[in-house]
């Protein structure tokens, strides 16, 4: 059994990140799993309520666990999480990771006996979220990008299902769908302080090793696209909105593992920073947009711009976006715009290792996308500052516009 290891000594606690991963065969597994992670994340067989989880919790000096559902790509991944401090900072020196990894196994492999009425609850629950989700138009707008940019495949999919695949849940569909799960591929990420800890592989193997049925992560497909695919769209949901939203999405054309670092500074470029060409010439220049970015998206080949705009400012703000995509083809761009980019990619890279949750996220992704999880920050580093201004005018040129979703009051067009 294979556990990855993340040990930085300047943290107090010990994260662990304990991934189900699994292709999607059938769309009814986000709604599935959604209801079946949050039963999961509440109660267990030796723990049948959230009252004695937290009672327990709080005997571990104030352990955390939850369980979170995420995409990655077409991949879907179901992860229980937890954090538990170094038993060198407690008083006795008491081993509370051995604790914990006992009530992960509990929580993971003697689920409750679900009743009528707590799947009822957490159906609601669910249903709830995926209600909810026109409350942040921002977030809608870009989720509802992706559903366009991705329609037919699993990644287009909204992540908590929706209301008539929820609705026909019973006991006997999250049997199935925890039989599924338990058979998945597992991922085991420990991120932290681990002083002190050098028999925690043993730790693992006894919780676990005898329960986990596969190591092998799934494959991922990059779903790359040819130019003939591109097909162009424009979609309006006509809402009353005192502000409106706008989403542009694009798909990168024959993109590849080798244009990963060269897109994450096109994107920077682009739109993640205040020195961006969206953010300097679509808000602050035109003032056509109270908040403009862009999204990349690694493991799907594609690219979402969001702004929120005034409904009068449709024409000019789709135009002046164009504009920006089409400059940077071109290799319109200044010293200035791709040196704050890269300072701004390593920024992000140092904040990441002043967090745990970030840093096992990485080493995850890396094992996903080149089955590596020995890539450093400092390889990172390295790649980015590789990258020339003729790398991002190559892969700005794969960059296509697929479709617009817009939001908000009657444009009259």
């Amino acid at each position: 059994m294979k556990i990855y290891k993340i040990n930085d000594n300047k943290f107090k606690s010990i994260y662990i990140s304990y991934n189900f991963t699994m292709p999607v065969e059938s769309n009814d597994i986000f709604s599935n799993n959604s209801v079946l992670g949050a039963l999961m994340a509440k109660s267990s067989m030796k723990f049948p309520n959230q009252k004695e989880i937290e009672r327990y919790l709080n005997g571990l000096y104030g352990a955390s666990y939850d369980v979170n559902v995420e995409k990655f790509g077409d991949l879907y991944n179901l992860e229980f999480r937890a954090e538990v401090i170094n038993k060198k900072f407690l008083p006795e020196k008491e081993d509370v990771l051995e604790d914990m990894l006992s009530f992960i196994s509990s929580m993971i492999y003697e689920p409750a006996d679900w009743t009528i009425e707590n799947i009822s609850r957490e159906k609601e629950f669910i249903l709830e979220r995926i209600n909810e989700r026109k409350d942040e138009k921002l977030k809608y707008g870009v989720q509802k990008m992706e559903e366009l940019l991705c329609g037919g495949e699993p990644f287009g999919n909204f992540l908590f299902g929706n209301v008539e695949d929820v609705l026909k849940i019973d006991k006997n569909i999250l049997i199935d769908s925890y039989k599924k799960l338990i058979y998945a591929p597992v991922t085991i990420i420990v991120s932290g302080n681990l002083d002190g800890y050098d028999n925690i592989d043993e730790l693992f193997n006894k919780y676990f090793k005898n329960k986990i049925k596969s190591n092998d992560i799934c494959a991922l497909d990059y779903n790359t696209r040819k130019n003939n695919d591109i097909k162009f769209e424009e979609v309006k949901e006509e809402q009353d909105t005192t502000q409106s939203i706008l989403s542009l999405g694009f798909k990168v054309i024959d993109s590849s593992m080798e244009d990963f670092y060269a897109l994450n500074l096109y994107n920077a470029i682009l739109g993640t920073t205040p020195s961006s060409k969206l953010f300097q010439n679509v808000r602050e220049k035109e003032s056509l947009a109270y908040t403009v970015r862009s999204r990349y998206y690694r493991f799907k080949s594609m690219l979402v711009i969001y702004a929120g705009i005034n409904k009068e400012n449709y024409t000019k703000a789709v135009d002046l976006i164009k504009e920006q995509i089409e400059s940077m083809k071109k290799g319109e761009i200044t010293t200035e715009e791709f040196t704050s980019a890269k300072d701004s990619l390593m920024a992000d890279l140092n904040e990441w290792k002043d967090s745990k949750v970030a840093m096992a996220k990485m080493v995850f992704s890396n094992i996903i996308a080149y089955n590596d999880s020995n890539i450093t920050i400092d390889q990172m580093r390295e790649n980015i500052n590789k990258v020339t201004l003729e790398d991002v005018i190559r892969v700005a040129n794969k960059v296509n516009l697929e479709k617009i979703f817009y939001l908000g009051g009657s444009t009259n067009e």
